[in-house]
């Protein structure tokens, strides 16, 4: 293979005292940002990998690049084969799906690093496995891959660097993915979704969208699956299954499927086919590096470095030098910042220079997407100017968070926190927000406002977009005294990020057991803000003691139905006999009957989120779980609306 003839390294942000390239005066007519962004299009992993593979022993080298269908035979032939020493694969859905838009957008995926495998010895003594065809979640990770008997098997290649994106292709080329269905056993085969890699061929793209320009989704894999679907905004999209694509051996096999599909009139659908064929089939995209050596501790040695040292710059490494060029001090503020935040928490939280920096696009920069040129000398001088209130608001927003009774654990998106610190800023209020005496209406709506997201899922996948609507939002109708809750649910209704709770989708919430962190979020949904000089706790309003003796149950529950229904765990131990607790209160309430505690502190039916007439005795729980169920629902559909 011919390497280029021009490295552009950035030495400044490398840090390299060996200059490769010295940028002219067109590259710096073109600005910083362009020529490093060259730098990592063209070259990317490959120059690090020279260096660190260059010269490791006779035979070792660079190989012609091969196409993304020639890995895939290859793997599937058993040609390609993962050593022993591999991680497990680790990668999601969505990061798949990031990969394939990259392929589509001829973005480099860099070099692969092979072990030539000729010995005899090494075939017998080491342990080596597949690529994983079908894929399957799991509660610890997915599951493995499977052993494959070398000895006496001819020469191969074991993959020593690219596994997870060789997988990824594999995956998404070949084989399916099974994800975990929400709210379901981790044990059961029917808890889980069977889906395969789609590409939407006529929706909308975007090639400025700073995430996927090319709509790929892991769609369940059934023969009832429509290939037209047409979402809320009323966009027509057809999903064409990837692993099609390994079959159209040319161009007109493309053509021939958008002939059969009545597709020849959306030019979309025939360019978007033709660039993924042109992508898989033709272009020599994948650079082995392939290692002759039979040394097995050499290679050993070769993984350890290649897999944990000499890893090259993430794309926050890079942000945050170029950013360091401009005011040398960032690295040491944002390093603060975060020990301050996880000191003044007592550890609740941690955040790491993306997320500061993320912050600091949506509070102070126009264009809030995650890019070097956002981090030129311009927008750094504002970072710098504006760093001493961006501090006191992230910290003072994560002081109001962990007093509102979250952590990293129960703060499932940490995005989630900036347009809170958005309204902080906009509306002053940030210099008071952690103080008992905030006004708990507002307190009240932002968290009923999080909670929602975290049960909708509202920040997963792409945030940028979504974080520039809730932006403009929260500076065109905030008030001291007033969060936009409803603004927003109204920007959003028919939109892929709508906070609706359909009848299918409370029911699955009132079915959520005790300890689940999405029960968590329901209550506080219900509750709304905390008192931050307070504790809380979930606890059962029936005492949980009081349905394990089941021999006690039949004499309070005579009727067999109303026996069945008490001793069912989806109806004593879930969300409909939960409720939030002050810790004091929960410790006194204990295993008292819920009627003999009530009448005990005053407490009336409506704290129980039920009508006035609603009987709390014992021998009542069936209609009690009853009618609280409706009650919530209730209750929830009038916060939302």
């Amino acid at each position: 293979m011919r390497l280029p003839e021009v490295i552009l390294t950035p030495v400044a942000i490398i840090g390299d005292t060996s200059p490769f390239y010295t940028p002219s005066d067109h590259d710096e007519a073109r600005g910083c940002d362009a020529w490093v962004v060259v730098w990592l299009q063209r070259v990317g992993v490959e120059e690090q990998d020279r260096r660190k593979w260059a010269a490791m022993g006779d035979g070792n080298g660079y190989q012609d690049a091969i196409t993304i269908r020639e890995a895939m035979d290859f793997i599937r032939n058993r040609q390609y084969l993962l050593p022993g020493i591999q991680r497990r694969f680790t990668w999601g859905m969505d990061r798949i799906e990031k990969l394939f838009d990259s392929v589509m957008r001829g973005y480099p995926i860099n070099t692969l690093m092979l072990w030539h495998v000729s010995d005899d010895l090494v075939k017998r003594d080491y342990r080596f496995y597949n690529f994983i065809e079908s894929y399957s979640e799991e509660r610890g990770g997915g599951k493995g891959n499977k052993y494959f008997a070398t000895d006496g098997y001819g020469n191969f290649c074991a993959v020593i660097d690219g596994q997870q994106r060789l997988t990824s292709l594999y995956l998404g080329l070949l084989g399916t993915y099974s994800s975990h269905q929400r709210y379901k056993s981790w044990d059961k085969t029917g808890s889980f979704t069977e889906r395969v890699l789609c590409l939407d061929l006529i929706g909308q793209d975007d090639q400025d969208d700073a995430d996927n320009a090319y709509d790929f989704k892991f769609r369940e894999n059934t023969e009832h699956e429509p290939e037209v679907t047409v979402d809320t905004s009323g966009i027509r999209h057809f999903w064409f299954e990837v692993r099609e694509i390994m079959s159209m051996s040319d161009e007109h096999a493309v053509l021939g499927y958008i002939r059969n599909h009545d597709l020849e009139s959306t030019t979309a659908a025939s360019d978007r086919l033709k660039r993924l064929h042109k992508r898989i089939h033709i272009e020599h995209t994948l650079v082995p590096y392939v290692l002759e050596d039979q040394d097995q501790d050499k290679v050993l040695e070769i993984f350890t470095r290649t897999n944990s040292g000499g890893v090259p710059l993430s794309k926050s490494d890079l942000i945050m030098a170029i950013a360091a060029a401009n005011w040398p001090e960032v690295r040491d503020k944002v390093d603060t910042l975060a020990e301050n935040i996880n000191k003044d928490t007592n550890n609740a939280f941690s955040i790491d220079k993306d997320f500061v920096l993320k912050s600091f696009l949506v509070l102070y920069n126009d264009d809030v997407t995650y890019k070097v040129k956002n981090f030129g000398a311009s927008q750094v001088a504002i970072l710098r100017r504006q760093w001493a209130e961006l501090s006191d608001v992230t910290e003072a927003t994560f002081a109001f968070l962990k007093n509102q009774g979250f952590d990293d654990a129960s703060f499932k998106a940490k995005n989630a926190a900036i347009p809170i610190m958005q309204y902080f800023l906009e509306t002053g209020t940030y210099r008071k927000a952690e103080k008992s005496t905030f006004d708990q209406g507002v307190s009240s709506d932002i968290i009923r406002w999080l909670t929602m997201c975290f049960l909708k899922n509202i920040f997963s996948g792409q945030s940028d977009s979504l974080l520039s609507q809730l932006r403009k939002i929260i500076r065109s109708c905030s008030r001291p005294n007033y969060f936009p809750l409803g603004e927003i649910i109204e920007r959003f209704k028919g939109t892929t990020k709508n906070y609706s709770f359909d009848d299918d989708f409370l029911d699955a919430l009132l079915n959520l057991r005790f300890g689940d962190r999405n029960a968590i979020y329901v209550l506080r949904l219900l509750q709304g803000s905390l008192d931050p000089e307070k504790t809380y706790e979930q606890d059962h309003l029936h005492p949980h003691s009081a349905f394990i003796d089941e021999e006690q149950l039949k004499t309070v529950f005579t009727a067999p139905s109303d026996f069945t229904f008490a001793r069912d765990q989806a109806n004593w131990n879930s969300l409909a006999n939960m409720q939030l607790l002050e810790k004091i209160n929960n410790i006194s309430k204990s295993d008292i009957p819920l009627h003999q505690w009530a009448a005990d502190t005053g407490r009336t039916a409506a704290f129980f989120l039920v009508p006035p007439d609603t009987s709390l005795e014992f021998k009542d729980f069936r209609t009690f779980i009853e009618t609280r169920r409706e009650s919530i629902k209730q209750r929830i559909r009038e916060v939302i609306q």
